[in-house]
């Protein structure tokens, strides 16, 4: 992955477009496009929880100015439970590569991996 600024996030579950947590964004995004990313899926019952693996998940890569994802990774950590991805939360925050679902790369977003068993 290059060393350019990380100005977008991966969702795949409630924050995606018309899900129970869209509301929640701080700001209206640039763009959003859909795409893929590495990792396994676990469907829980009360949310979805991403691990690493080999599969390709789909789901939404927000994109934003770069002065306000400091707020966005803010109020996203609070909804997903993370504080500097300590041993204890629920998610940790990590940067992965977006690919379109044509295969391209689209770049590079944060995403909350599941920091629990998820089953």
């Amino acid at each position: 992955m290059s060393h350019q600024a990380v100005v977008a996030v991966f969702v795949y579950g409630t924050l995606k477009r018309g899900q129970c947590r869209e509301q929640c964004w701080p700001f209206e995004p640039i763009r959003i496009d859909s795409g893929t990313v590495q990792g396994n899926l676990f469907s829980r019952p009360d949310y979805p929880a991403l691990l690493p693996g080999d599969n390709r998940v789909t789901g939404e890569r927000w994109e934003f100015e770069i002065d306000q994802m400091g707020r966005v990774l803010e109020v996203l950590d609070e909804i997903e439970g993370t504080d500097s991805n300590s041993p204890g939360d629920l998610y940790h925050r990590r940067s992965v590569v977006v690919r379109s679902l044509g295969g391209g790369e689209l770049g590079p977003a944060y995403t909350y991996l599941y920091n629990r068993d998820p089953v």
